[in-house]
């Protein structure tokens, strides 16, 4: 079972994803992009009290997926997330495109949308605020769960996507719960 974390960002962040001698300018990143969508989502009438980062420059057998606690300044939650597989299903580097039939995660921030019952479970459409995301409906790019995606980290890469950031079925039920409790959307940024 996955337990909802609540320790500091900087701290949490350096060991999950680099290890105890992160660097400063990696453990900023995520301090950054926390502060910066907390900003964004008050003038979006979004939740102020967590978001989800998803640092696609890290490798997908790493944990990228965070959700972020946006007053306290901390990681809620961390897991792995699959990207999209664009032209080539082994490629590990992410490509961004926002064009359809791309099969690419989309660069930028979304609001997570309406609830639904879909082929791979619950999920959520995502609504994209951004020029890089602006036909995430029209793609139907959501953020699901998905069997195959790993709940720890691992030395195997994730399996790929049609686009969609998936994270193991553990992750999204923890996810879901927050998402669920918050009476203002949830915002999401996918970056690299």
């Amino acid at each position: 079972m996955i337990k909802v974390l609540a320790i500091p960002l900087l701290l949490v962040y350096s060991i999950l994803v680099y290890g105890q001698d992160a660097g400063e300018a990696n453990t900023e990143k995520i301090r950054e992009h926390a502060q910066n969508l907390k900003t964004f989502a008050q003038n979006e009438k979004g939740s102020t009290r967590i978001g989800i980062l998803i640092d696609m420059s890290l490798p997908s057998r790493k944990k990228r997926f965070f959700v972020i606690d946006l007053q306290n300044d901390s990681i809620l939650l961390a897991g792995v997330c699959a990207h999209g597989q664009g032209n080539d299903v082994n490629r590990e580097e992410v490509v961004f495109s926002n064009k359809p039939g791309s099969y690419c995660t989309s660069e930028g921030r979304y609001k997570i949308g309406t609830k639904f019952q879909g082929e791979y479970g619950t999920g959520y459409r995502l609504l994209g605020l951004d020029s890089t995301n602006s036909n995430a409906l029209k793609r139907d790019i959501v953020f699901h769960a998905y069997y195959k995606v790993a709940d720890e980290e691992n030395a195997n890469v994730v399996c790929r996507s049609n686009g969609c950031p998936m994270v193991s079925l553990a992750i999204f039920k923890e996810t879901e719960k927050l998402i669920d409790a918050e009476s203002r959307p949830v915002l999401m940024w996918i970056y690299k």
